[in-house]
Order: structure tokens, then C-alpha cells, then sequence
């Protein structure tokens, strides 16, 4: 029997796109090598999802976005040393200020290295959990389903 790990994460995180690129983090890890995630992450108790992109947004690569809608709900599932950890991710719709550069922001997570623009073509292997399917798709489901972290 699976060991999840308690409470359920509610999370937000942030689609931001140019082209056939998404902006996202890299990240490494020794046993998981290099790979990229969208920015957000944890919603704060009181926080709505909104502010919550918001925030996740400026401390992980330094922009205020502007979030322009709810695009997919999908339900995560993450190996962690103690069991499983079951996020509900919320994906918006999100736009950055003109001129923004790409940069890691004043309190990123440990694991990030970088913010690019990655390719949804050449890059769609990196993505931890893969969104790609969904954010290319025009006829994906609000609700995605679950997919492995």
C-alpha cells in the first residue's frame, strides 16, 4: 500500500508563453538530474490562488505577473523519502512586464538553477511533471488528471 503524505498541497503555478516557449525554472538534483518545472508552488493559508501565482511568481523569477485565468487543475503525485506527496496544481494563464529578462528571483527553490525560456518542442522531456501534453493541446480538459511528479 502507497504512503501519502498528509495534507493534500494546494498549489499554483504560473503559465507564461512567447512563441513556442514557456518560461520555467531549472532545477537539479543528483539523483534527478536537470529538469524543468513552472514557476509557483505552495498556497499560504488565507491566500487565494491568484495571489498565491503572484507571489511564487516574484520570489522565484523576480517578476510581478499579471494572471489572466485558470487554464488546468491536475491532481500530482510526487515520490518524496516518506512517502508520496498529493498536490492539487492549479494552472493560470499568466503575462510578465515588457521588458522582463529572465532571472532567478530573491527567494528561489533550492533546487533551481536558472529561469529560461524552454522550447515545448525540443525541451518537452525535461518537464517535471510533463504539462507539455496539455498546454499544447487546444482541446486538453480544464482537468487534467493525475500526473507523476
Amino acid at each position: 500500500m502507497t504512503k501519502f503524505i498528509d495534507p493534500i498541497r494546494p498549489t499554483a503555478r504560473a503559465v507564461i508563453r512567447r512563441d513556442n516557449s514557456l518560461l520555467v525554472q531549472l532545477k537539479e538534483r543528483p539523483a534527478r538530474g536537470q529538469y524543468l518545472t513552472l514557476p509557483g508552488g505552495k498556497q499560504e493559508l488565507g491566500e487565494t490562488l491568484e495571489d498565491c501565482v503572484r507571489r511564487e511568481c516574484a520570489e522565484e523569477i523576480g517578476a510581478e505577473v499579471a494572471v489572466h485565468g485558470l487554464l488546468h487543475v491536475a491532481e500530482v503525485q510526487k515520490v518524496k523519502r516518506d512517502g508520496l506527496r498529493h498536490q492539487i496544481e492549479f494552472l493560470f494563464e499568466c503575462s510578465l512586464p515588457e521588458g522582463y529578462v529572465p532571472q532567478v528571483g530573491p527567494h528561489p527553490d533550492p533546487s533551481q538553477t536558472a529561469t529560461i525560456w524552454a522550447d515545448l518542442t525540443s525541451d518537452a522531456h525535461l518537464f517535471k511533471p510533463s504539462y507539455v501534453r496539455v498546454l499544447t493541446d487546444t482541446a486538453a480538459p480544464t482537468y487534467v488528471g493525475v500526473l507523476n511528479g
